[in-house]
């Protein structure tokens, strides 16, 4: 026997032992047993459905954050003031921030200035980037963030 058949039989048995059950009921408990059940199914699958949507609508609201706080950034990166590290370069800079976030950017002197692009699935981690950047003593020109196949990408300039 395949496993279709045997579980058809084993939900045909479940079927005739419910009716016999139902058949030694009076009608009046057959109805309320039948209604019940009904019920109980209904609240079931209400009940799971709220506490999808409530979880849903918690993700949505924890975006929506995120994506304040990036359109906060994006208005004030001009105005954020480095902190001062002038060991390093630039370059340098930008290479041990990406490092400590574990991210892979690519990055591109011209001038003074030096273009970076980076992708992450996750605002956040783009955000404490070019915080960190800011902290290390660059300045950052001019961003811009785009979706790209379920990924955020972050282009700057940064000086």
């Amino acid at each position: 026997m395949t496993k279709m058949e045997n579980l058809q039989q084993r939900i045909d048995g479940q079927i005739e032992r419910i009716t016999d059950y139902l058949d030694q009921l009076s009608t009046r408990e057959r109805v309320m047993v039948i209604f019940t059940t009904i019920f109980v199914v209904v609240a079931a699958i209400g009940s799971a459905l709220f506490y999808m949507n409530k979880a849903a609508n918690f993700q949505q609201k924890r975006v929506n954050e995120l994506k304040d706080t990036v359109v906060w950034m994006q208005s004030n990166a001009v105005t954020m003031k480095p902190a001062g590290d002038t060991q390093l370069s630039a370059l340098e800079k930008v290479q041990r921030v990406s490092q400590q976030q574990g991210l892979s950017v690519a990055s591109q002197q011209v001038g003074e200035q030096i273009q970076i692009a980076v992708m992450h699935e996750n605002y956040a981690i783009l955000a404490n980037f070019l915080t960190q950047l800011v902290q290390m003593g660059l300045s950052i020109e001019k961003m811009e963030l785009s979706s790209e196949a379920g990924q955020v990408k972050l282009t700057a300039s940064v000086q």
